[in-house]
């Protein structure tokens, strides 16, 4: 998604900006707090390392990640882009 396609059609910044709050209003709700709550389960017992972590992990939402990125051109070679870039991560 990336809004690239809003912008590319020329829709006014107000509408993007509402695309924008409702898909992260529908990750935050659906999807995020089910993640972090099925870790949550997972690890109740862990010890004082693991949730350092987890709370590391939680800080960095993905979908946030993910809108910050760059969007790569139609004509990449999908997994060439992949082996480069998830070296660097």
């Amino acid at each position: 998604m990336k809004l690239q396609y809003y912008k590319e059609n020329k829709w006014k910044t107000t509408y993007i900006s509402q695309v924008k709050a409702k898909v992260i209003e529908i990750w935050n709700n659906n999807y995020k707090n089910n993640n972090l709550d099925a870790e949550s389960s997972d690890n109740a017992d862990d010890d004082l390392l693991s949730y350092v972590f987890k709370k590391q992990k939680t800080e960095n939402d993905e979908l946030i990640s993910y809108l910050k990125e760059p969007v790569i051109p139609n004509k990449t070679d999908v997994l060439l882009w992949w082996k480069v870039n998830i070296i660097n991560k």
